[in-house]
């Protein structure tokens, strides 16, 4: 599950056993252009990852009772929003919650946008939280 939470700054499920070569095996990119975008895909997803659990219990358990609370003053999110990112986290505990600049990676993060366009979302998420 991604969440958009600020001009180009998400939160993103990621199954915490999942590598790169995991990745392509799941997107089926066994060599040549599609191994190598799909490579730059993961690269491009997978950089500059923060750990919101650990951000959390580091710097703000003292100031909000609950990850779910600090989730909904700091990033502004919706009820609604919320409400699917922790029952998602419920039914897949095994994913890290991680916030990230969408941009971060290779300048404009064209990258990152085709992963997540309207045609990839499913493709992705499903390979990025592990669900089959």
């Amino acid at each position: 599950m991604k969440l958009a939470y600020d001009f180009y700054k998400s939160l993103l499920l990621v199954n915490k056993n999942l590598t790169k070569e995991i990745f392509l095996t799941k997107a089926e990119a066994k060599d040549g252009y599609a191994q190598n975008m799909f490579s730059r895909m993961y690269d491009s997803i997978t950089s500059e990852l923060i750990n919101l659990d650990v951000e959390y219990d580091k710097y703000y358990s003292f100031e909000y009772p609950t990850l779910e609370h600090f989730l909904y003053r700091k990033y502004n999110l919706n009820e609604e929003d919320l409400a699917n990112l922790i029952d998602e986290r419920k039914k897949y505990p095994e994913c890290i919650l991680y916030r990230k600049d969408d941009l971060a990676y290779g300048g404009n993060g064209e990258l990152t946008t085709f992963a997540f366009s309207e045609t990839m979302y499913d493709r992705v998420m499903e390979i990025l939280m592990l669900k089959n």
